[in-house]
């Protein structure tokens, strides 16, 4: 009664959490902006260096405190350049020489179906002044342009060509950003080109700054983390990733030095990243991570100082990807030749594991054109792959459960005698040949397999916006009617109720009920490609016990009696 008890009040626990989240979801904050100058003053204070660029005055003010040198335009009217390829449509603005929009053109990314102008955006920031590939010059002998300071000096002639050049200049300095698009999918090429304009040497540093901005309705909560879509600035730095969620920049704001590779804006299916070209020789570069305004993180690749004699000009180049996380066009960024790993951006668990497993997800989908039919194969192929330390698992639970009255008896007999109880219970074991770690070891050499085909399912981008059957058009997105996640719990139930335990058991007799219970309430706001592999994994394990089950039917079914007696 007392464990009916129990399991009535968690299930009821579990059921009033997920109510109170659907019910009274998290406020979302209205988007307050923040001048850039407060940004810059925040970093600054927090002690990483500053990644906000000056983006709201007409004039910039210079570092000194002066103003801008005579010459410099007020203003350019704003113009938009469009440029339109078989994966991407960009949107370049003059004002800020930077990306405004990045939409994907291929049919799974559109969200009016035949509307290739309706396809996701990747410049999530609603602010002209948070576009990406912004640069900005820090602690230089020049002020970083406004906004309205560049002006659209080329241009593609004729729709389909690839590239727009962009020029701010002064009696200082003349900066020019030249945006080429890249044949290869979800690329474009950046050149920065900074002469120096006056009739003595000037140093200068260089920063290119990204931003990310949070959904506050597609972060997930306590119940659906793994389904949430979590924006961060990424950092590869000395060969390792650095990955801050946009929320935890105000607190913990993100400062490397070294070795960088490239800085990015992410979420869980889609990066933009700047990736600079090797210099020669090397030299070290920053990364900082900070929050821009509410919701918004600003990641800022800086370079070191450069010194250019009177008249002499200087060119940073970057490879830039904006474009979903598929591993094979993640690959092929390597500017100047050099692998950057740029497919760390992936953020799944057990790497090693996971990217085997993606490759055989891919295989397999090859052949049944249906991502949930190549999940059901990809799990069934797993099953198969760890059939042995499975069934050495339940033929030791099964043995288990019939030493069970023995292992009563030893315990009653020896209730005061805990050394003796364990000696005794061992010397069970060895005369019956079962290993007391016969049920747990081949579990945990499964486990890793398992946390990374989980994790391989969870982010990987191929599964976005892909349907299943029916009622399931987005394997990345929870089920919408629920049939997936009950199933599920349903077969979980059942499985667990034919697997081996001992009659007085009571705490495995409570979890065969509370684990189909939490796991079902949890399935309900995960992604449906996860719960249909759970789903197959449970009914695979069904078949499995039924099997074992047959065999120990078999091993002690009754000796024929001889013919004739």
């Amino acid at each position: 009664m007392m464990e009916k008890r129990v399991i009535l009040a968690i299930a009821l626990c579990v059921g009033i959490l997920f109510a109170w989240a659907k019910l009274f979801p998290p406020p979302v904050p209205a988007p307050v902006p923040a001048s850039p100058a407060a940004s810059i003053e925040k970093a600054t204070e927090k002690g990483a260096p500053s990644a906000i660029p000056a983006a709201a005055a007409v004039v910039a003010p210079d570092v000194a405190g002066g103003a801008a040198a005579p010459g410099t335009p007020t203003s350019f009217p704003e113009k938009e350049t469009v440029i339109v390829t078989d994966t991407q449509r960009f949107v370049f603005s003059n004002h800020g020489a930077a990306l405004r929009h990045a939409q994907l053109r291929e049919a799974k990314y559109l969200l009016k179906a035949g509307d290739p102008e309706s396809g996701v955006d990747l410049v999530r920031t609603i602010d002209p002044g948070q576009a990406p590939f912004r640069i900005t010059f820090p602690e230089s002998g020049f002020p970083t342009p406004a906004d309205s300071a560049w002006r659209l000096v080329e241009e593609p002639a004729v729709p389909g060509t690839d590239q727009v050049v962009y020029r701010a200049e002064t009696a200082a300095v003349l900066v020019e950003k030249r945006f080429v698009v890249d044949k290869t999918r979800f690329r474009l090429h950046l050149d920065v080109t900074v002469q120096n304009r006056t009739a003595g040497p000037q140093d200068h540093h260089l920063g290119i700054v990204m931003f990310s901005r949070q959904d506050q309705e597609s972060k997930g909560g306590f119940l659906s983390g793994a389904a949430g879509n979590t924006a961060s600035i990424l950092c590869h730095t000395e060969d390792k990733m650095v990955r801050e969620a946009v929320e935890k920049l105000e607190k913990d704001p993100m400062a490397k030095v070294g070795a960088v590779d490239w800085v990015g804006a992410d979420e869980k299916f889609f990066l933009t990243a700047a990736v600079p070209y090797p210099e020669t020789p090397p030299r070290e570069r920053k990364c900082a991570g900070t929050l821009a305004a509410p919701g918004v993180g600003a990641g800022l690749l800086s370079f070191a100082d450069r010194q250019l004699a009177a008249g002499a000009r200087t060119q940073y180049s970057f490879a830039i990807f904006v474009g979903p996380k598929v591993i094979a066009d993640l690959d092929e960024v390597r500017p100047g030749g050099r692998d950057v790993k740029l497919n760390e951006a992936v953020d799944v668990t057990l790497a090693v594991i996971s990217r085997p497993m993606l490759w055989l997800l891919k295989f397999f989908h090859g052949f049944v054109r249906n991502w949930g039919v190549a999940i059901i194969l990809l799990t069934l192929f797993i099953r198969l792959l760890t059939f042995y330390p499975t069934q050495k698992s339940l033929m030791s639970a099964k043995k288990m459960q019939k030493l069970a009255p023995k292992m009563a008896a030893i315990r009653k007999k020896y209730e005061g005698d805990k050394q003796r109880q364990s000696a005794e219970t061992m010397n069970l074991y060895k005369a019956h040949g079962v290993s007391p770690f016969g049920g747990c070891l081949p579990s945990l050499i499964q486990m890793p397999i398992w946390i990374a085909l989980y994790s391989t399912l969870n982010y990987a981008v191929e599964l976005y916006r892909s349907p299943f059957i029916l009622h399931i058009q987005d394997l990345t997105a929870k089920d919408p009617y629920y049939v997936t996640p009950l199933l599920m719990g349903g077969v979980m139930f059942v499985q667990m109720k034919m697997s081996p335990t001992s009659p007085d058991n009571q705490q495995q007799a409570t979890m065969a009920v509370m684990m189909p219970v939490m796991f079902t309430a949890f399935s309900l706001v995960l992604p449906s490609g996860l719960a249909v592999y759970m789903l197959t994994s449970y009914l695979i394990g069904i078949l499995q016990q039924l099997w074992i089950n047959h065999l120990d039917r078999k091993a002690n079914a009754p000796a024929p009696a001889p013919s004739g007696a």
